[in-house]
């Protein structure tokens, strides 16, 4: 079972400053709406072409949540009801965070 981790925006801020926590916050919440329109968790490039979005800003948004959030996934944070009302089972997540935290 994944660890779970629960953030709180001062921890962000503290870690990353105001404006990286804004894009990271952004970015978890395209994270999302990219799992609804896809029915899975995207890749960065998945990120990238749902949204319209330049892969160096797709890079930039996964950059500032590694930097606010340290050591976590967006699918580490979020919670457990709203992976399962993605159809994530724990061992989709386990294979999908290793596949984020990777690369």
């Amino acid at each position: 079972m994944p660890r779970r981790k629960k953030v709180t925006v001062g921890q962000m801020v503290v870690n990353g400053g105001w404006r990286s926590t804004r894009q990271a916050l952004r970015y978890a919440s395209r994270f999302g709406t990219a799992c609804e329109i896809l029915g899975h968790p995207p890749t960065i490039e998945e990120y990238q072409d749902v949204h319209g979005l330049s892969r160096a800003q797709a890079f930039r948004d996964q950059k500032a949540w590694r930097t606010c959030v340290p050591g976590y996934s967006v699918l580490e944070v979020v919670s457990d009801d709203a992976l399962r009302q993605r159809g994530l089972s724990p061992e989709d997540r386990e294979e999908l965070i290793a596949r984020e935290l990777a690369g």
